[in-house]
């Protein structure tokens, strides 16, 4: 009677374990990061009677979660990746909000400086049109400068979220350290605390989608934490865990160094990927860089071309001109491109040079001039013909092409129509030209002309930065979408392992119910039995 009463006993115990623990899970339908607890029992060991061996039961042996590793890591990798696009995305989407938008893009402001240009070419006389076209360069410099300080400005939000991102890392990485502290004060998985790998599998889950993380657990569920992958840098591990920060490099654009220190032992890691630190980091090197090292070459391309344009022509005073835009943009990039001629007069409207045919001239030959070469001096020359000789200046042969093209002192002429032996121009400064729109012309005439990279303008330039932005934004949006329909499969695959599902634990409890309703009766047979034994007299 003993041993039935024993079995009895046990057997209620067990199922009464069996259903607080599927009462758990029911409570636990909605927490985060819970993973469904199953009841493990093992059969007592049997009683010897004779030659025959009697069972004696079975007893609780553990409570341990429905897990898998291989879908835990699915998950935390796919949540990585994930993580990883919405920096991307963000920050692109401003960069293409800024640079596309009328009010604060340069399309707007390179239309509306060509276009007063090419009103002043009309009418270079004018002051009213000078002054407007000295309102619509500054407005250009104006916006060269803010275009360069909104970009700053993500970058310094970038600074603050790196760092933001990496102090979140650390506190999640010393949070895992001190559970690895108590982690290993059992031998094996089996007899931990699920409470405490859920807390330790939340914490990894965490930090998997700050940067993506590669995990080693020992036997006793005490986990080690590597950057990336197997062989990246080394964050936590039984003994010690590291602290990560970052140097920012403020003589390079959007240079910035990951550093941890690991034991007092501090050195760079390139192991940093993936999650929102890999996503803001890829921003930065494919997006923010490009995009702001392109908009210093635009503004230095486009202060070089008009500054030669400028400095090749002659202003309303007769003098020559000066850069109309601070030349040392070269040196500041965007932000440094402002604005130096603030007089009307001082817009080089009129050519550099003036053409005088002699009088005496009996052929219809003409010359012109077009392209100058920045810093040419000034040119004094008479240009000869004869019959024995051709072309000459200063008694020395002139070499044209077939188009009648040939240069001197910097500057590109032109030789047309049929001269006559003794015909000849002169060439000089020129003065009292202010009628004069050759220079103001070749500077309207500079928005269509290719002088960029690819045979690319200016304006082409601009509208290339801004796509090549929308580009990368558009292929991280594809990115995000598929990775997350993996994330979403990832999550799938983890519940159908781990999750609490209200109908399996509804079909355990009638289970483990009536499985202890037995077990009573099993008692109360024992019960009975023994209560008829006494009463034999």
């Amino acid at each position: 009677m003993a041993d039935i009463l024993s079995i009895g006993a046990n057997a209620a115990q067990l199922y009464k374990s069996a259903l607080a623990t599927v009462g758990n899970n029911i409570a636990n339908l909605n927490t985060d990061g819970y993973t469904r607890q199953v009841a493990n029992s093992i059969e007592n060991t049997p009683t010897a009677k004779g030659s025959s061996y009697i069972g004696s039961g079975a007893r609780l042996v553990s409570v341990t979660r429905a897990f898998n590793e291989f879908t835990e890591s699915n998950l935390r990798d796919s949540g990585s990746e994930l993580s990883a696009q919405d920096p991307m995305i963000q920050y692109a989407d401003r960069i293409v909000d800024v640079l596309g938008a009328q009010n604060s893009g340069l399309a707007d402001a390179f239309s509306k400086f060509f276009s007063s240009a090419s009103n002043l070419s009309s009418d270079p006389a004018s002051t009213t049109l000078r002054n407007v076209f000295i309102r619509d360069a500054d407005g250009l410099a104006v916006r060269f400068r803010e275009l360069a300080s909104q970009l700053s400005g993500i970058q310094q939000e970038t600074d603050d979220a790196l760092s933001l991102q990496l102090t979140s890392f650390n506190e999640l990485g010393k949070q895992l350290f001190s559970v690895n502290e108590q982690l290993k004060k059992r031998a094996t998985v089996d007899v931990q605390p699920p409470s405490l790998l859920d807390q330790r599998d939340r914490i990894m889950r965490e930090m998997s989608k700050i940067a993506k993380i590669h995990v080693t657990e020992s036997e006793s569920g005490t986990v080690s934490i590597r950057l990336d992958n197997a062989g990246g840098t080394l964050f936590v591990d039984a003994l010690n865990v590291a602290t990560l920060s970052a140097n920012f490099d403020t003589d390079t654009q959007g240079g910035v160094e990951i550093l941890a220190d690991f034991n007092g032992t501090v050195g760079a890691t390139s192991s940093v990927t993936g999650g929102e630190l890999g996503g803001i980091l890829n921003f930065r090197s494919q997006i923010l860089s490009p995009a702001i090292e392109n908009l210093d070459a635009l503004a230095v391309s486009t202060a070089t071309e008009i500054n030669a344009i400028q400095t090749n022509g002659i202003d309303a005073t007769g003098a020559r001109g000066t850069n109309l835009f601070d030349p040392n943009v070269d040196t500041l990039g965007a932000s440094g491109f402002s604005l130096l001629i603030t007089e009307a007069s001082k817009i080089a409207a009129a050519g550099l040079a003036r053409v005088t045919v002699n009088t005496e001239n009996a052929g219809n030959a003409k010359l012109d001039y077009s392209d100058i070469v920045p810093g040419s001096a000034i040119p004094d020359f008479t240009l000869n013909y004869s019959d024995a000789a051709g072309y000459t200046i200063n008694g020395a042969a002139v070499t044209s092409d077939a188009s009648g093209s040939f240069t001197f002192g910097g500057i590109t002429f032109k030789v047309s129509g049929t001269p006559v032996d003794g015909d000849s121009f002169s060439v000089t400064q020129n003065t009292n030209a202010v009628g004069d729109n050759k220079s103001i012309l070749a500077m309207s005439r500079l928005q269509n002309k290719q002088v960029l990279e690819g045979d690319r303008s200016l304006g082409d330039g601009y509208l290339d930065l801004v796509s090549d932005i929308g580009n990368a934004s558009a292929l991280a949006k594809i990115s995000q979408e598929a990775l997350q329909v993996v994330h979403d499969q990832a999550v799938a695959e983890k519940d159908k392992v781990s999750g609490v599902s209200l109908d399996q634990e509804a079909a355990d409890l009638i289970r483990f119910q009536q499985a202890f309703q037995a077990s009573a009766q099993v008692i109360q047979a024992s019960n009975k039995m023994f209560d008829s034994l006494i009463s034999i007299r």
